[in-house]
């Protein structure tokens, strides 16, 4: 025979079972909101803002090569603008060289006739190498590398401020259009 004190014990655990269920169960199934220390908090069930895939590379340590990275961004944005946005804040894994300088940002980001017109804030002309072709390469290359695997985009014209940066010492003519073309000695990494 179970004495009165067992069944309080099974009570009890069925009752605090109940409510927990009870408390679960509120507002699942979409997004709502919940009362937490009596302020109203915006729920979201984990997992549910849909996301893509862009890749986004970066020069290896010795400038060798480009490196793709997988990166996801939220679905339905701008592929190339969001792609450009991860190439500043640089790469995921140890042993890739970051692309732009630091405080880097992309102003704008559109395309036409295979054409990316990308314009960078002028932390990108403070910040770059003089001198030394595998520095320009390291950043540059990871730009076209990054905007021409979007879909359509052949090429792009790099702007800084909305102008056509004057970099002294640069190796490249800033004033037209780079392509991969235009970095011969890297190929991209399986």
């Amino acid at each position: 025979m179970i004495g009165a004190r067992s069944v309080g014990r099974w009570g009890g655990l069925s009752l605090a079972l109940l409510i927990a269920a009870a408390l679960a169960g509120c507002g699942s199934g979409g997004s709502g909101s919940t009362v937490a220390g009596g302020t109203t908090v915006a729920t979201r069930p984990a997992g549910t803002t849909a996301r893509t895939p862009v890749t986004v590379y970066f020069a290896d340590s010795e400038v060798r090569r480009m490196v793709p990275e997988r990166h996801e961004i939220p679905a339905g944005g701008a592929p190339l603008r969001s792609a450009l946005d991860e190439l500043a804040q640089g790469p995921q894994a140890a042993g890739l060289l970051p692309a732009l300088p630091q405080g880097t940002r992309v102003l704008s980001a559109t395309s036409a006739g295979g054409t990316a017109r990308v314009d960078l804030s002028q932390e990108f002309a403070d910040g770059y190498p003089s001198g030394g072709s595998a520095a320009e390469i390291a950043m540059l290359a990871p730009l076209v590398y990054t905007a021409t695997a979007v879909p359509g985009i052949r090429s792009v014209l790099l702007t800084v401020a909305g102008r056509t940066p004057d970099l002294p010492g640069s190796q490249y003519d800033l004033s037209a259009p780079l392509t991969r073309r235009d970095f011969p000695s890297l190929g991209a990494a399986p």
